[in-house]
């Protein structure tokens, strides 16, 4: 997870992000990435939904009360069901690694469907908890929840413009993660591949502006069946996807399987050893944090 990521992050609940697809990042969304220990970084999994879901939410009082109770409510939920689940999933990943490598295009896929899987529980659960807040919101704060958005947004986009090679260095930075210190031939691996990518983060800021739109037109105009659109636009954002996107969404997820099964059919015994290892060390701690009292 950015601070982020086991499962679900929470920026969807505003606007849609996109799912990596490969068995180096796509695990990567059941971690807290870039933290030095998933179990003290977990202990403020609460704390950072908090944060997050208050620069877009305007909130007092009784509101930002239940707020904190619903966070509260999903860790405790996330911790005791679904990170016993990670924990499995990533043991039976570590059992398989050293499987034949004509088989790792096609186990990626599966890959990507199992995390598709997390995260689809993760954001129904997180949905159902913060919608009847959404739902009590006034046209004052409705409004700051557009113009939060809108902020949002063009920060993103100026972070994605800032840096050309954004997708480049996450891509690279999990790897590492997961196999350790990279080869001359996989470092040149990500660079070809990923210097043809089909990336635009104009036509991602395009498609979540349409999205916030269309969430925060239904909180204004409340049209009949009203609560079970904003489920849905929540859980299912893909909905809104124009072909365009859909279609650049998809040369994504392929270019970044394609990616995934080059360099890890190149992996040396080494880094076999430390996928194996990391695989493992987050699953004990999955297995550790799930057994604590929240």
């Amino acid at each position: 997870m950015s601070t982020a990521q086991y499962t679900p992050t929470i920026q969807p609940t505003v606007q849609p992000s996109i799912r990596l697809a490969t068995v180096v990042l796509a695990l990567a969304l059941l971690l807290l990435g870039g933290c030095s220990s998933v179990r003290l970084a977990y202990g403020y999994l609460d704390w950072w939904m908090d944060r997050t879901l208050n620069k877009y939410l305007d909130l007092e009082g009784a509101q930002e009360d239940l707020l904190s109770q619903r966070v509260d409510e999903f860790h405790r939920w996330h911790r005791q069901t679904q990170l016993p689940r990670y924990a499995d999933y990533l043991d039976q990943l570590a059992a398989e690694v050293d499987s034949p490598a004509d088989t790792v295009p096609a186990r990626l896929t599966e890959i990507e469907k199992k995390t598709d899987e997390f995260w689809n529980s993760s954001i129904g659960m997180l949905s159902d908890l913060l919608l009847p807040i959404l739902l009590q919101l006034d046209d004052a704060q409705i409004a700051q929840l557009a113009d939060n958005a809108s902020k949002e947004r063009e920060k993103s986009l100026k972070k994605w413009q800032k840096d050309q090679h954004k997708r480049e260095k996450a891509f690279r930075k999990e790897a590492e993660r997961w196999l350790g210190d990279l080869t001359q031939e996989q470092d040149a691996m990500i660079d070809r591949e990923l210097a043809s990518t089909t990336f635009d983060p104009k036509r991602r800021d395009a498609q979540r502006e349409r999205w916030t739109n269309a969430f925060i037109q239904t909180l204004k105009d409340k049209p009949a069946g009203y609560e079970q659109t904003l489920r849905d636009l929540l859980i299912d954002p893909q909905t809104l996807w124009s072909e365009d996107y859909r279609q650049m969404q998809e040369q994504l997820r392929v270019q970044a399987r394609n990616l995934g099964s080059e360099v890890l059919q190149n992996a040396t015994p080494e880094q076999r050893e430390h996928l194996k290892s990391t695989m493992r060390e987050y699953a004990s701690d999955f297995r550790f944090l799930a057994a604590q009292n929240p």
